[in-house]
């Protein structure tokens, strides 16, 4: 799907880099038929993290379409993230809106209409990707405030807080990568840690890190992730590993390293208490061990990285 979506571009594609890890290799055949992209084809072990690294020193353009191989591209994207490039030439990191099916539905952010939620995620430094329509009563009106009255950051704790969505775009120092148009300067000198687990899970973490700017997202433009279920991770092991890499990463980027460990824990065991309260079982597990890893200091990540080992997988 993916190179079906890039052949039919209307912004010409100077080549297209495909590492592929997967046990069945792609016969040239397969993909010499798409006559309007210039296909360079490498294996790779399997790493989504080695594979993008591959792929960035290989690239020979200084801009570069990190693109995941669930993403369904319309034909106008990058001509859209190009115009913006042109009329804002400061940036170095730009995304269209990343589209997710939500109950048949596109979206690409979501609504908070409960207080007691906004509340919580505000108490525990949590997380939070939408806008805020709950109830506008004097208890949460400075909590409404400020939210609204703060650009798209990162919490105490480090998870990003995106509240700002409007316009023709919005900057926001966090947000995921897999469909972005990125200087290849800007990402050799922030490659992706090959330390993490062979799906990647966080890597946005590390790389937006080290960018020297903030990451805008043109709002007309969109692309749709399909969230592929082949390979794809239970629930709760993304959870854990998540956790496990915004820790390692708060020691390493410039713009990670003010988060505290304490706000991270507290964020942790808010997540436990809602687990517990809710008696999401399938979260218990997760939020209780990482809460339990991150605050006793045995992130195997770091310590990995200390070993100079590659692409551990840690375990729940």
């Amino acid at each position: 799907m993916l190179l079906q979506n890039l052949n039919r571009l209307s912004y010409p594609l100077e080549e297209v880099i495909v590492v592929d890890s997967g046990s069945e290799e792609l016969l040239s055949e397969e993909y010499l038929k798409f006559n309007n992209l210039r296909i360079q084809y490498i294996n790779s072990e399997q790493s989504v993290c080695i594979q993008r690294n591959t792929g960035i020193q290989k690239a020979v353009s200084p801009w570069i379409f990190l693109c995941d191989d669930d993403i369904e591209v319309p034909g106008d994207y990058l001509k859209k993230l190009e115009q913006h490039i042109i009329d804002h030439p400061e940036a170095g990191a730009i995304s269209g809106s990343v589209l997710q099916k939500e109950k048949d539905k596109w979206v690409a952010h979501y609504v908070e209409r409960s207080s007691l939620k906004l509340f919580w995620k505000y108490f525990f430094q949590l997380g939070y990707w939408g806008t805020i329509e709950c109830p506008n009563n004097f208890f949460m009106k400075n909590i409404k405030n400020n939210y609204r009255g703060s650009e798209n950051h990162l919490s105490k704790a480090g998870w990003p807080v995106l509240t700002h969505f409007s316009g023709q775009y919005f900057t926001t120092p966090m947000y995921g990568l897999g469909a972005s148009l990125v200087k290849k300067e800007w990402l050799l000198n922030s490659l992706y840690d090959e330390v993490l687990d062979s799906h990647g899970i966080g890597d946005h973490y590390g790389v937006a890190a080290g960018f020297p700017g903030r990451i805008h997202v043109v709002t007309d433009a969109y692309v749709y992730h399909h969230q592929e279920k082949i390979n794809r991770l239970e629930s709760g092991i993304q959870y854990y590993r998540r956790a496990l890499a915004l820790d390692y990463f708060t020691s390493k980027g410039d713009v990670l390293n003010r988060i505290k460990k304490r706000w991270l824990v507290w964020s942790l065991f808010g997540n436990f208490i809602e687990a517990l309260f809710s008696l999401n079982t399938r979260m218990l597990k997760p939020t209780l061990k990482s809460l339990y890893i991150i605050g006793s200091g045995k992130n195997p990540y770091t310590k990995a990285a200390k070993e100079n080992l590659k692409t551990i997988e840690p375990k729940l």
